[in-house]
């Protein structure tokens, strides 16, 4: 188990002891809801550079995700990719994203920050880990506070242009 797991384990004990002490002695119910929350995705990145900041990459992303228990969704995101000096360093990543169901109703809204370093066997591919923080959504996940991790596969298909597949675990809270 990694240290981030361990991390989500904990927070999630702690958000379970949080709920059982918040139900009152009328049983009145808890004061948030816990859910579980796994998604994987399809997305494809454009990306910008500035001239004035070099090794510095500007991605918007967009992509198809099927989330628990949103559903079906589309993935908005915008990530700065910090290219190392030293190739065999990490990427630096850093940005939002937005998760929509289809419904447009609910959306669940993520700070995202992680590295990225490329495949030994192809530099074109980069295995990248976010730690995700839900900051809140909109319908049913109004409110929504929680953690999750992130792994992907990113295929640069040029040198500003990237294909993505990602899967997210993690869990989040909604006021009751």
């Amino acid at each position: 188990m990694n240290k981030f797991s361990r991390l989500n384990l904990a927070a999630f004990a702690t958000a379970c002891a949080a709920l059982t002490l918040t139900t009152t002695t009328m049983n009145a119910g808890p004061l948030v809801n816990i859910q579980l929350f796994h998604a994987t995705a399809g997305a494809t990145v454009v990306s910008t550079n500035d001239p004035s900041t070099p090794g510095v990459l500007y991605a918007t992303v967009t992509g198809v995700v099927q989330a628990f228990p949103l559903g079906n969704c589309v993935e908005n995101a915008q990530i700065q990719a910090h290219f190392p000096a030293n190739p065999t360093d990490p990427v630096v990543l850093n940005g939002t994203a937005t998760l929509t169901a289809l419904n447009v109703t609910n959306s669940l809204i993520l700070a995202v920050s992680g590295t990225a370093l490329p495949d030994p066997l192809n530099p074109f591919f980069y295995n990248a880990k976010y730690q995700i923080t839900i900051t809140g959504g909109t319908g049913a996940y109004a409110g929504a506070k929680g953690l999750a991790e992130n792994t992907e596969v990113v295929m640069f298909t040029s040198p500003l242009t990237a294909t993505i597949n990602w899967n997210m675990t993690g869990f989040f809270t909604t006021p009751h």
